[in-house]
């Protein structure tokens, strides 16, 4: 769930690649585009030294290579914007800098902003909005884009290797493994075996809560394509 009204797109490869780490602990949603695997795996090694993480290269030469990079990936962003959200909401009320953000980006109308502005100044000095706010505040969902036309035949010494391996089908492979709990957002048109290898992967179905770890969403342009895509996909 989002208190906000609006969330960030996929804008580009490069320009939405890190978003999350910049907003996802402020509760908006932003977009990942996965095309691109080596400038994912260059930012990996960058924010790995940032961190302090240990990095180790997933170089061209390894089997499945754009697979595991982008799950590398995804798993490095997922664990920094957590980070950042808990290192948020553990912080003293009245010194947190990144709180007034989180409440001055969201909508006036929102539920939220309306319960906190309840709160009387001898609750705040109690501690007690600190406590509702660690109930209440929600991070903002890392969610990835796949251009489902871009799914190019990949080959080793020449020969061809199977479907699975192909541009799009290795970047929801590599999706599907990563730690996200987020939306795959499906662009650029239908892509039939791309679809059918969704049902491969576990967290695209509800587990017996009914929870679905990773969503689908089409993209698209008009009514009719949502209708043809969404009865194939369905």
């Amino acid at each position: 769930m989002t208190h906000h009204n609006f969330h960030i797109p996929v804008m580009g490869i490069g320009f939405t690649i890190d978003t999350p780490l910049k907003v996802s602990h402020l509760g908006i949603d932003s977009v990942i585009s996965l095309v691109d695997d080596i400038l994912l795996e260059k930012l990996r090694k960058m924010y790995c030294e940032k961190f302090e993480v240990p990095y180790q290269e997933i170089s061209d030469k390894l089997e499945d290579f754009r697979a595991k990079r982008i799950t590398s990936y995804l798993n490095l962003i997922h664990d920094a914007a957590n980070k950042k959200f808990e290192a948020l909401k553990n912080s003293t009320f009245n010194t947190r800098k990144e709180l007034s953000a989180y409440l001055n980006l969201l909508p006036d109308a929102t539920t939220l902003k309306q319960e906190l502005e309840k709160f009387s100044s001898h609750e705040i000095k109690k501690g007690a909005v600190n406590k509702w706010l660690k109930e209440h505040l929600t991070m903002g969902s890392v969610d990835v884009n796949i251009m489902t036309k871009v799914d190019k035949d990949n080959f080793t010494k020449d020969v061809k290797l199977p479907t699975e391996f192909n541009d799009a089908h290795a970047a929801l492979r590599g999706y599907a493994n990563s730690k996200l709990c987020s939306s795959l957002i499906l662009s650029a048109g239908m892509n039939p075996r791309l679809y059918s290898y969704l049902e491969n992967f576990e967290d695209f179905y509800p587990d017996s809560n009914g929870f679905i770890k990773k969503k689908i969403v089409l993209k698209v342009s008009d009514y009719r394509s949502a209708l043809i895509q969404g009865k194939f996909l369905a």
